[in-house]
């Protein structure tokens, strides 16, 4: 057995140790540096924009159940279909609730709910003509006069509401009407609050449906307060008289700060293969940061294969590979979130508050193949008063090795979209949000989704959302990164639409889901193509002690290759390789555009093959495979023929193999070419196809390439 390193904040009797006075650490930026320790909530205080606004700064008030009480819930533009025997309906816009007609206008109700309650997120999307230019009216309490009133962009992305971070469009790299427009400031209410849409592009289409080239997509989370709980509800002046609130909180989140503790120790040490390094801590205490950096040879495998492990009071509750825990998966990225934070050297931060009654232990194990070192590791702990609120902090995590998307991995049966279980939790607690880091192999879009969260008695998801990206805060399956906001974060969003790899999160605060009994969260995988990716889901949560996880701790999977390439799904020999021209990478396109098709997929090997459509005589596309060989290999390629396709010019590795190729046809079809000998690198090997000219009638040139087979 390998040796194990211990750091003790209780006693010198292990190898490493430091004693750390845990009434020592405190937050930066508390008066006098004192530890502040959080107290109950008064279960009659009012529920104001201020005491919200403060809750969403208040690191410890997650970690306790929240009182007053409420009961989380959204309502969105999910398609209603999915109401009506088609559960995966996907046309998720012009969903509303009902029309009215409001002094001569129509109005489109996207929100309706009895308080006392408030909105705690809300996002909305936009597409076609004029998208995002008509008008939302908030409505509080019965006042026939809207409290809140503009277009979608002021309200939502930080002009007329709230500042950044409170209010913002993500991401700045897209176009402002397929941006995510994301509010998190909160609208309490005290009886009922209405919000609405109009615009004068919009058709009735029955009582829930409109018909417009404008696109509507929304998602309005909320939380409702049990009967008699005493709310001031939104008003101009209660926002003025919280502005300084707004102002505090905006700053706060922006900065997110760190802790520090006036006896802490930096502790440096190499981890081998199997060896673990183990904190342990007596309490009543409270952990409130963990900090380290990270080095190895291989630094993707060392951030899945170095795993995070953390007891509470004898309850194992925290499993989860460092890259993950840490908001980057499993390739060395720059995130900065509320919670977490890391740059591109691997040095990594998380700032959740987790509390314990008697003791904690904390293990660094490395489960991978090669040596790991940590430096600047740091656990920041401080006094905690643990009642009967307080609650365990959880991470988990699990793998869905080589997820087929045309297949069930529960049933095996074949589909084309179904719900993967992201988690399920029995007890009583918080769900504080998660993380996807995925490879796909495909040059098309994977989260066509939507989440569906089921609380307590649930039989039909009190939140069902509109699409993956969606619930991550953008929109329009962008591959453009995300950084720098403190509750959503998207550092790598290259495998979106090309084969490659994406990390997602979202973490929670006022928009937290409570529940009391049961929480089953479900996200749906509808992926445009048939494909194959690695997907792991990362989940955080609070619980009262007794609250069970489904599921075992994913051993297999911490252990297991990251995957760097889509050709590490595909079986190539040294003899053969056989590749399915889709899962090529687009390396440079000068005109035209470029998909995975799926369309006709009956005449295609695997359902797919690389189309590039609309592409001007000059223009140029180049296609790229990773070969672990090198050498002379017979090259012979599947091309599709059809009645639009033209003239093109092809080169492999820049020696040409062939000029004016034809592929016009009067009806589709595939057929092979064979070109003799190429030689074959070790590495990034390319395709690069030339349009010479349309067929005669046509105005660009088409172009479909199904199948390159390598053989020795």
């Amino acid at each position: 057995m390998k040796k194990r390193l211990f750091f003790t904040a209780v006693c010198a009797c292990a190898a490493l140790t430091c004693t750390i006075p845990l009434a020592s650490c405190t937050e930066k930026g508390e008066k006098g540096g004192q530890t502040v320790v959080t107290p109950p909530e008064e279960s009659n205080a009012q529920v104001t924009i201020g005491t919200l606004l403060e809750e969403m700064v208040d690191r410890d008030a997650v970690a306790r159940y929240p009182q007053p009480e409420y009961r989380s819930a959204s309502f969105s533009s999910y398609d209603r279909n999915s109401t009506k025997g088609d559960w995966f309906a996907n046309g998720d816009n012009n969903w509303f609730l009902r029309h009215e007609n409001i002094s001569n206008r129509q109005e489109f109700v996207m929100f309706d709910a009895d308080g006392p309650g408030a909105v705690t997120r809300w996002w909305m999307t936009f597409a076609g003509v004029k998208g995002g230019q008509g008008y939302l009216r908030v409505y509080i309490d019965g006042n026939p006069e809207p409290v809140i009133a503009g277009t979608p962009f002021q309200i939502l992305s930080g002009q007329k509401i709230a500042i950044s971070p409170l209010a913002g469009s993500i991401s700045q790299l897209t176009p402002v009407e397929q941006r995510g427009h994301n509010l998190f400031y909160p609208i309490p209410y005290s009886k009922h609050c209405k919000i609405t849409y109009c615009s004068y592009n919009l058709h009735p289409d029955g009582d829930m449906h409109i018909t417009s080239d404008e696109c509507i997509y929304y998602n309005v989370e909320y939380r409702t307060y049990a009967p008699g709980t005493s709310v001031e509800s939104y008003s101009e002046n209660a926002a003025k008289k919280y502005a300084d609130a707004a102002q505090n909180a905006a700053k706060t989140l922006s900065q997110a700060g760190t802790i520090s503790c006036q006896s802490e120790k930096e502790l440096d040490c190499s981890l081998e293969p199997g060896q673990d390094l183990e904190v342990k801590l007596e309490g009543p205490a409270a952990i409130r940061e963990i900090a380290l950096k990270l080095d190895a040879a291989d630094m993707n495998q060392a951030l899945r294969s170095t795993v995070l492990e953390i007891s509470f009071d004898g309850f194992s509750t925290v499993f989860i590979p460092v890259g993950e825990f840490f908001g980057i998966g499993y390739q060395p990225l720059y995130t900065n979130m509320w919670y977490v934070d890391a740059n591109a050297r691997s040095a990594m931060t998380a700032r959740w508050v987790m509390p314990f009654s008697r003791e904690a232990t904390l293990r660094i194990i490395n489960y991978g193949k090669q040596k790991v070192s940590l430096s600047n590791a740091r656990v920041g702990c401080s006094a905690w008063n643990f009642d009967d609120r307080s609650m365990y902090f959880h991470a988990v995590w699990k793998l869905y090795p080589g997820l087929d998307t045309r297949k069930n991995p529960v049933t095996g049966e074949p589909c084309e979209h179904y719900d993967l279980n992201f988690v399920t939790l029995e007890g009583k607690g918080v769900y504080m949000g998660d993380s996807m880091s995925l490879f796909d192999i495909s040059s098309g879009w994977w989260g066509e989704g939507d989440e569906k969260v089921y609380i307590d008695s649930d039989t039909f998801p009190s939140i069902f959302g509109t699409g993956t990206e969606d619930y991550y805060g953008y929109a329009w399956c962008h591959p453009n990164t995300i950084v720098d906001h403190p509750f959503t974060s998207q550092p790598s969003g290259a495998g979106n639409l090309a084969p490659g790899y994406t990390f997602n999160s979202r973490h929670r605060v006022l928009d937290r889901i409570a529940f009391s009994r049961k929480l089953v969260f479900d996200m749906e995988l509808w992926h445009w193509n048939k494909s194959t990716m690695d997907l792991g889901i990362s989940n955080y949560f609070y619980m009262l002690p007794g609250g069970k996880v489904a599921g075992e701790r994913d051993l297999a999977g911490v252990a297991s290759k990251t995957v760097l390439s889509p050709f590490e799904f595909v079986d190539l020999t040294q003899e053969l390789m056989d590749i399915e021209a889709e899962y090529m990478k687009v390396e440079r396109m000068t005109g035209g555009n470029y998909e995975a098709q799926s369309a006709f997929g009956e005449h295609w090997s695997n359902g797919m093959q690389a189309f590039w459509s609309n592409a001007p005589a000059g223009s140029e596309l180049t296609l790229s495979f990773e070969s672990p060989y090198q050498g002379d290999y017979s090259l012979k390629m599947l091309y599709a023929f059809s009645w639009d396709y033209g003239t093109f010019d092809i080169w492999f590795n820049d020696t040409p193999i062939e000029t004016g190729r034809d592929l016009y046809d009067a009806d589709l079809h595939t057929a092979w070419t064979e070109y003799g000998t190429v030689p074959v690198v070790s590495g990034k090997n390319t395709i690069r196809v030339k349009a010479k000219a349309p067929h005669p009638g046509i105005q660009n040139c088409f172009f479909g390439l199904d199948r390159v087979v390598l053989q020795k």
